[in-house]
């Protein structure tokens, strides 16, 4: 990491729910810098009910290893890892060699993927082993729509949710309504996991996305955009762009979401801690308004 600086690790002592959400304008690196038995607790304090979590793609540049201690030392006690840093296997050395590194940290697997599923069921099966053996409840996916009968009967199979994730304009599910139709006729554990900056290049709202996925509504990358609109407005910092996040937490307190939220950031791949520290206070802060 000969661009990225280490994070000091400090031991926080003695603190109730009440003293950990004054001081979140410290920054969740402070807070929660040192693990305790209820780091998790914790956590959902300071984000006024949220599961705060990643998606492991923000941290591309770093192996998997460094990655869990990153996501350590900012706070986060879910993730969603990547195929390019955690591959499907069914090799059980590799499945325990992984939760062993996130069990210091009080971390767990949320959610993985991007997956593409097809017509395949062989393929489409060893995924879902995968998350099995791994005990992962939720793979995100661009599925093909040849793959449904496939997925409907794995889902029940397994009791293992699937999200369909949007990839933007041009995409199969590149508005809410494709989506909406894409699930229609098959098992509830067929949902979503949307990507908001996706749907803001898309032109959609996030916020009414959350109004309009809300019943199948299983996880979710956060991410911000300049703009919404279909000219793909740059990315930003999450909290710093045209997302309303007062507005958007507020929908999901509405539809009682409860599962984690993956933050998702593609700038500064090399260097992206700080970016991320400032979108997780700006969260924060929108979470503490609408509570």
């Amino acid at each position: 990491m000969s661009t990225m600086k280490n994070i000091t690790r400090r031991r926080f002592i003695g603190a109730t729910g009440a003293a950990l959400f004054s001081t979140a304008c410290l920054g969740t690196a402070r807070l929660f810098a040192e693990e305790k038995p209820d780091a998790i607790k914790a956590s959902i304090a300071h984000y006024r009910g949220f599961k705060m979590g990643i998606q492991s793609f923000s941290l591309r540049h770093f192996n998997i290893s460094e990655t869990i201690e990153h996501t350590a030392s900012l706070g986060l006690h879910w993730i969603e890892f990547f195929p390019g840093q955690f591959g499907v296997t069914e090799d059980m050395d590799r499945i325990d060699a992984v939760k062993e590194q996130l069990r210091p940290h009080d971390l767990h697997l949320s959610v993985h993927g991007v997956h593409h599923f097809g017509g395949n069921a062989e393929n489409n099966r060893n995924i879902f082993q995968f998350a099995k053996l791994a005990g992962i409840p939720l793979i995100s996916c661009d599925p093909h729509p040849d793959s449904f009968p496939i997925l409907h009967d794995l889902v029940q199979e397994y009791d293992i949710k699937v999200g369909i994730h949007n990839h933007g304009p041009g995409h199969r599910y590149d508005r809410i309504s494709d989506s909406l139709e894409a699930v229609a006729d098959w098992d509830e554990r067929i949902g979503f996991c949307p990507d908001t900056g996706h749907y803001m290049r898309s032109g959609e709202d996030p916020v009414e996305m959350v109004t309009l996925l809300k019943d199948r509504l299983y996880g979710m990358h956060l991410k911000d955009h300049e703009g919404i609109h279909r000219n793909s407005p740059p990315e930003t910092i999450l909290g710093e762009g045209s997302l309303d996040l007062q507005a958007f937490c507020r929908a999901l307190r509405e539809i009682g979401y409860d599962a984690p939220i993956s933050l998702e950031y593609e700038l500064n791949p090399q260097n992206p801690i700080e970016d991320i520290r400032r979108g997780l206070e700006n969260f924060a802060r929108a979470a503490a308004a609408t509570a």
